[in-house]
């Protein structure tokens, strides 16, 4: 069966970059099937059906927005309503809430989220809310103030969680589908000074949260409680004897869950870790991501792996072994410029 996803591509000059449609064969060959332009193209989110495609992208110099496109059964995208402005700077992550009432929007630079209200057709209504966050971190050059980086819904979706790797929070802001967030009222977690907590995932099914730090390079796991999060383990993801600067970026399960693959940039690697459903963590395997800073990745299926190399425009690819968690590149690559987001369609 033909397997379809998506990946943005950067590219600051309009009509370069956009989002790319692509198709995995029933040989397990992957190909472009077309590319939708958006400048600036960057995290990309669906609704819960997959009906609809959001994209954060650029507006001009000065801020980002969000663009929406409805999805055909075939791959193709076909832009859905405005594009509207984001009231930001950096819009670098997107989650759509469970009902399809809200949109949210992660502003890097401006030290912000952002919330939009969905129309009833999927498109954005309009820009409702720009909440901001305070504080700084130990690290001068990377916390010097506050950054967001990626807004997730837990699976009930009774709460938008919110890291912040410029502060060394991760917020939980109670949710409800006709108000959306509780602004005045979100359960703040502090994390280990100079951590810098970057992307958060969610176990769908048990009370387990899994958070990469971007200058940490590490993976925690903590349980999860209604807004609170409990410590349980912690990895650190690249050798010890690792000496250039670097910066973990990406994790996603594996479709049994049984594995997190964590991406490690400037050590340019893909690092396997075993998760026991308990909060365990625990260190599979070590692969270079075969070009630089691996931005993100993505699994196409249940054993073919997708690693968006940004900065040598490129996608590389390899297969999966379900038992082991180890990755094997099986020689499949893309040229694109700065690829930076991977999602499985169907």
């Amino acid at each position: 069966m033909e397997q379809i996803f998506f990946i943005s591509s950067r590219h600051a000059e309009p009509g370069k970059g956009g989002i790319y449609s692509c198709t995995l064969s029933h040989h397990g060959e992957p190909a472009i099937r077309s590319i939708t332009p958006l400048t600036g193209a960057g995290y990309l989110a669906f609704d819960a059906e997959k009906k609809f495609l959001y994209a954060n992208c650029a507006v001009d110099k000065e801020s980002d927005g969000t663009a929406a496109f409805m999805i055909a059964g075939d791959g193709s995208l076909t832009p859905h309503g405005k594009i509207i402005p984001s009231g930001g700077k950096s819009s670098c992550h997107l989650s759509v809430s469970p009902g399809r009432n809200f949109l949210y929007c992660a502003n890097y630079l401006s030290g912000s989220f952002t919330e939009y209200r969905l129309a009833a057709n999927g498109s954005l209504a309009e820009r409702t809310r720009i909440i901001r966050h305070q504080g700084s971190g130990p690290d001068k050059l990377r916390q010097e103030t506050a950054h967001p980086h990626c807004c997730v819904f837990s699976p009930d979706g009774k709460f938008l969680t919110v890291a912040d790797l410029g502060n060394d929070r991760v917020y939980a802001y109670p949710f409800d589908e006709e108000n959306g967030i509780a602004q005045d009222a979100p359960e703040i977690n502090f994390l280990e000074s100079g951590c810098g907590p970057r992307h958060i995932l969610f176990d769908p099914e048990k009370p387990l949260v899994y958070l990469i730090t971007e200058l940490g390079n590490c993976l925690h796991s903590f349980t999860w409680n209604k807004g609170k999060l409990t410590p349980v383990e912690e990895l650190y993801l690249l050798p010890r004897g690792a000496q250039m600067p670097f910066k973990a970026s990406a994790l996603r399960f594996s479709a049994d869950r049984n594995f997190i693959i964590c991406t490690n940039r400037g050590f340019d690697s893909l690092a396997t870790v075993e998760v026991d459903g308990k909060g365990g963590i625990f260190p599979a395997a070590l692969t270079l991501s075969g070009g630089s800073s691996p931005r993100d990745v993505n699994f196409i299926g249940e054993n073919f792996f997708a690693a968006a190399n940004e900065f040598s425009d490129e996608v590389r690819f390899f297969d999966f072994d379900t038992a082991t968690g180890t990755l094997t590149p099986n020689g499949y690559q893309m040229s694109m410029p700065r690829p930076l987001c991977i999602m499985h369609f169907k």
